[in-house]
């Protein structure tokens, strides 16, 4: 029963339910789970290239991605063959892709002739639950022809205008690693409506012989799987049946936990304001900025909080104000895991990134990611918090700010 090859009753086999409920909950038609959120990247890579581009060279295919994400995201453009073409674009004030910066990049890519109209991917990261306009995504795909794959990790459950994010690319992937709005512990799930992707797929992670037949009508028809079958190197990373297991029942509670953390959200954001304004000081709240979505368009899922600290006149610092770190570490002290995503060693920095070209990943080359990463804290939520728990943390907050923040202006300003 372990295996999902072994399953021997319907009911018991956990990870074709999965996939279906998810394939289902994105509109897609295909779905494959897999060990990890970084394989299922590669993966749709490795798919893109072999069916996408099956006579060029890596080396005539760019990729773009994230100058702000999780370091797994580069990691999988590396495994899958794409290291020396990965191009980092910037990230904006409100952490989401420069749409900007992209189609400055894509303009200097076709200028300089290493690259071509149709032989681009962007590999876009919803970091966070961050969602950029996917309108103007999809415009400049269309225009250069560039296909895209989408990395939902931290995105599923969002949507823009009404679409599920998760189903703009033709591939689509999901990490159910811990703290993710669903759960196993690690694992991971793929998305294409692609015959032949998904074909990929099935015989990447592990299927054999006859085997996909077993994935019944998310399996390919029989004449490209036949195609695959031999020809596919078996990398054996697929998700067991007991993680799927713990995975299905919380894709039918997914809505209640979106509209907990949102319910919650909102009010620690309001709650936060207030003690700001009771412990600090008026006017302090204008200080503590919960950093908004991008687009009005974006339905969020706020399963983490990003706190951007300003300077005293309520405008941002271009450089990490010198309280911040005990700030974090008073927070920390109070049990809460809360970190700075300016630290060098935060797997989220892209100078931690040190696999990637040292030229590449600088701030002279990344200045405006560097700049909106200063003073921007990041925590992350549970689905089962409730009104209590956020009154704490609005109080803690405040409480540690005043104590960093605002005794240390008190005492400068006694010092002049």
């Amino acid at each position: 029963m372990l295996n999902r090859y072994q399953a021997k009753k319907p009911e018991l086999n956990f990870l074709l339910q999965s996939e279906r409920a998810f394939a289902k909950l994105l509109g897609m038609k295909y779905a494959c789970a897999l060990n990890s959120g970084g394989i299922a990247i590669s993966l749709g890579l490795e798919a893109m290239k072999r069916v996408l581009f099956p006579d060029d060279a890596f080396d005539k295919i760019r990729v773009y991605s994230n100058a702000f994400t999780f370091h797994a995201v580069p990691s999988a453009c590396v495994v899958a063959g794409f290291a020396e073409t990965l191009k980092l674009i910037e990230a904006t004030e409100e952490l989401v892709l420069d749409l900007d910066h992209l189609e400055e990049c894509i303009k200097e890519d076709l200028a300089s002739g290493r690259f071509a109209n149709g032989k681009m991917i962007l590999v876009l990261s919803y970091m966070r639950g961050r969602v950029p306009d996917m309108h103007r995504v999809l415009e400049l795909c269309s225009r250069y022809e560039m296909q895209l794959l989408e990395d939902s990790a931290h995105g599923y459950g969002c949507s823009f205008d009404g679409r599920m994010c998760g189903s703009f690319g033709v591939v689509s992937t999901i990490s159910s690693q811990a703290n993710k709005l669903v759960n196993t512990g690690e694992g991971g799930m793929v998305f294409t409506n692609n015959e032949d992707m998904q074909a990929f797929f099935i015989f990447s992670a592990g299927s054999y012989e006859e085997l996909w037949r077993k994935h019944e009508e998310l399996a390919p028809p029989e004449d490209v799987c036949i195609k695959y079958k031999c020809t596919v190197a078996n990398k054996s990373v697929r998700m067991t049946n007991l993680q799927a297991a713990l995975m299905l029942p919380q894709i039918n509670v997914m809505q209640e936990r979106i509209d907990q953390h949102n319910a919650m959200y909102n009010y620690l954001a309001g709650r936060t304001s207030a003690k700001f304004e009771e412990t600090c000081g008026e006017g302090s709240s204008k200080r503590m900025v919960f950093i908004p979505q991008a687009h009005e368009l974006v339905g969020p899922v706020y399963d983490s909080l990003q706190l951007r600290i300003m300077k005293d006149d309520g405008s941002a610092a271009q450089e990490e104000l010198p309280e911040l770190s005990s700030f974090l570490k008073m927070m920390q002290g109070r049990k809460y895991s809360i970190a700075k995503f300016s630290d060098p060693a935060n797997a989220r920095n892209y100078k931690s990134w040190q696999y990637l070209k040292g030229a590449d990943i600088t701030p002279e080359v990344l200045p405006k990611t560097a700049r909106v990463l200063v003073n921007v804290c990041d925590l992350r939520m549970l689905c089962h918090e409730t009104e209590r728990e956020m009154e704490k943390l609005a109080t803690d907050i405040a409480e540690c700010f005043q104590s960093c923040f605002v005794k240390c202006q008190f005492s400068s300003r006694e010092e002049q």
